[in-house]
């Protein structure tokens, strides 16, 4: 149930942004929609590259979720800590997440709560 919420929250923000009116996003978003993820990776990956910290989550998400390739926590949470550097909610609670169950990373409940905070208030 969770991790259904976090992936309508992070859709929904990532359509919810600026960066949103870019074709690819939107093309990626689409293919996200259709069960698609491993079409929806390489067009994520170039918005990525260039910095779009809602591609940089759902990357994670994916990753986190093994969508679209294998299960890898660690390759999540580095990229939604790229994400969440860019001051990005979605990331930010993702990464507190992750640092609340220990996945990808040494659990660690404090800096989760920290971060929740610190997303709450952006």
């Amino acid at each position: 149930m969770r991790a259904r919420l976090l992936l309508l929250l992070v859709a929904a923000a990532a359509q919810a942004m600026p960066a949103a009116a870019d074709p690819r996003l939107d093309g990626a978003a689409a293919l996200w929609a259709a069960g698609k993820h491993g079409a929806a990776r390489p067009l994520l990956r170039a918005l990525a590259n260039e910095g779009n910290p809602a591609a940089e989550t759902l990357l994670g998400v994916m990753a986190a979720r093994g969508l679209g390739g294998p299960r890898e926590p660690a390759v999540a949470v580095a990229w939604f800590v790229r994400a969440a550097r860019r001051d990005y909610r979605p990331a930010q609670r993702a990464l507190a997440e992750a640092l609340r169950r220990g996945e990808g990373v040494r659990a660690d409940p404090e800096a989760a709560r920290r971060l929740e905070l610190e997303a709450r208030r952006s």
